[in-house]
């Protein structure tokens, strides 16, 4: 069963077939023009709540989908190394940690990559050749238990939203493997994968290992760019300033071991004023995405039409399944202009500011362009600051 599609973009024609029914892959993926020329196109994702407003309990069922499809496969593995890739799938990793170790007794850790630097943190350094912003952490984690079922564990599940080539992943194995030569098994796990057994086989080759891949969907593409198309010139890298003061909390950039805390704060201060059928946002910010899933999760159980979404540093062209655009300056002190994609799609009442980062001008920017409500998160805990 497989179905073929061809999409016209102001930079060049894409051409997918998927391997599923074209409902579910309507389901789970739409298109986007990239202000890239290395890579001028986007697999948009309905589920991961990054570029497109998303349902927080679909976002639960994609976690829980691709946490079976590793349990189905997993059964010779012990000790478990998980790794969720900045920016675009740091929920999407936590997530599927989370439901793996819900339905099994087995042992794992979590770290995820990210953009920003850490002063005195020990980190393998990779390469993610497509994207704008190409130099990624990987920090070993802080705490000696973690760090030691990092450097020794059996089994790598590495996870990511869309795979095309598997170029990053055989860069990171590599370097994994410089620290943990005990290695075994490694699963990529991702929602949308488009490789092809030729690229399969070049990171096998590359690595040494035989990488197991698990998606939910799979297929092929093609891209014939617009030669005529002008791209602008972006630089997101973000400069090696150490962002400790930025980041009060671990949430897995240097390692985790077992389920967050619950999120706690005063839920009935926060909806006091609310009406069950208002349209709610909340939106996470650039890696800080999956305490705003956490959030809106919660609120979708207490009967709020909730929708979950998180700003990016990604330039992505109004077309297609982008719908309009707000930019600002992100929250972490690179200067580096942030977006906020299809904010018009739904008529919301409220929107929710979620992050991580203490309460800054930037984030006052945010709130006083959206007549938004800040959450901050610290340890678990939101605390509620409004306008």
């Amino acid at each position: 069963m497989s179905f073929s599609k061809t999409v016209s973009l102001p930079t060049g024609t894409l051409n997918v077939t998927i391997n599923e029914t074209e409902g579910l892959f309507n389901q789970y993926i739409a298109f986007a023009a990239r202000n890239n020329p290395k890579r001028g196109f986007l697999f948009v994702s309905k589920v991961l709540a990054k570029h497109y407003p998303c349902k927080p309990f679909a976002i639960l069922q994609s976690y829980n989908a691709l946490a079976d499809l590793l349990l189905a496969a997993e059964q010779r593995c012990e000790q478990f190394a998980f790794i969720g890739m900045a920016e675009t799938a740091t929920a999407l990793g936590l997530g599927v940690y989370e439901s793996w170790l819900k339905k099994t007794d087995k042992h794992g850790i979590y770290s995820q990559t990210t953009r920003y630097f850490l002063e005195n943190q020990t980190f393998l350094g990779f390469e993610e050749a497509h994207t704008h912003a190409r130099s990624f952490y990987l920090y070993l984690p802080e705490q000696a238990e973690i760090q030691t079922i990092f450097n020794t564990a059996d089994t790598l599940v590495l996870i990511d939203d869309e795979i095309s080539t598997g170029n990053t992943f055989a860069n990171l194995i590599n370097a994994y493997k410089k620290i943990n030569p005990a290695l075994k098994r490694v699963f990529v796990l991702s929602l949308l994968n488009l490789s092809d057994a030729a690229a399969r086989q070049r990171v096998n080759a590359l690595t040494g290992m035989q990488v197991e891949w698990l998606s939910v969907l799979t297929g092929s593409y093609s891209f014939t760019p617009n030669t005529e198309f002008e791209f602008s010139s972006v630089n997101l890298d973000s400069p090696q300033v150490c962002k400790k003061n930025l980041l009060p909390s671990n949430y897995g950039r240097l390692g985790i071991q077992g389920l967050l805390p619950k999120l706690t704060g005063a839920w009935d201060e926060l909806t006091q004023h609310w009406q069950l059928d208002d349209k709610v946002l909340v939106l996470g910010t650039g890696e800080f995405i999956y305490h705003a899933f956490l959030l809106g999760l919660e609120l979708e159980k207490q009967g709020f039409n909730v929708y979950v979404q998180s700003t990016t540093r990604s330039p992505i062209l109004t077309a297609a399944a982008i719908g309009d655009c707000v930019s600002f300056t992100d929250n972490y002190g690179d200067g580096i202009n942030n977006y906020l994609y299809n904010s018009k799609m739904h008529d919301y009442q409220h929107i929710l500011v979620c992050h991580e980062t203490p309460k800054n001008a930037e984030i006052n920017f945010i709130l006083s362009l959206l007549n938004a409500i800040s959450i901050q998160v610290n340890h678990g805990t939101f605390c509620i600051s409004r306008p």
